[in-house]
């Protein structure tokens, strides 16, 4: 529930962001002078923003575990890779410090619990190949943003 509310506020704050960015730019080129109520409003808007795209990965990341602690059935992937370790390693998914690295095409991952399919998209990291980005689109902060990475042993 609240990962739906973080994700409709991702959703309301990128239209306001782009709404505001349009909106100054119309009032320095038509009006010529700032209103101190828009910028304020805009301000809010980013703040909001940025704080929604920063709590969205965490809180992302505890569901998955929660959901992960069910009983899993089947997993599978749309690339060759080990499930059973993938599963694993998503059970103990968590922030890693950025490591100028990107990453590379998407791949689907589904694993089936006793109550739910839950889907996932894994990448694989550009610069080691036994770590995956993991992305929740089942939310669209989770589809623009990844909530975490994890390393294969």
């Amino acid at each position: 529930m609240f990962l739906s509310i973080l994700d409709f506020l991702f959703t309301i704050g990128g239209i306001g962001v782009l709404i505001s960015v349009i909106s100054f730019i119309s009032m320095m080129i038509f009006v010529k002078r700032l209103n101190p109520r828009i910028i304020l409003g805009m301000v809010a808007i980013f703040i909001v923003t940025l704080s929604v795209t920063f709590t969205f990965p965490s809180v992302a990341r505890s569901e998955l575990r929660e959901k992960l602690t069910q009983e899993i059935i089947s997993s599978t992937s749309e690339e060759h890779i080990n499930n059973d370790e993938i599963v694993a390693a998503l059970k103990k998914i968590s922030y890693v410090l950025g490591t100028n690295s990107h990453s590379l095409e998407r791949f689907g991952f589904k694993i089936q619990t006793s109550e739910e399919v839950i889907y996932l998209e894994l990448a694989r990291d550009s610069n080691d190949s036994k770590t995956y980005w993991v992305y929740y689109p089942k939310y669209r902060a989770g589809q623009v943003n990844d909530i975490g990475k994890v390393r294969l042993q």
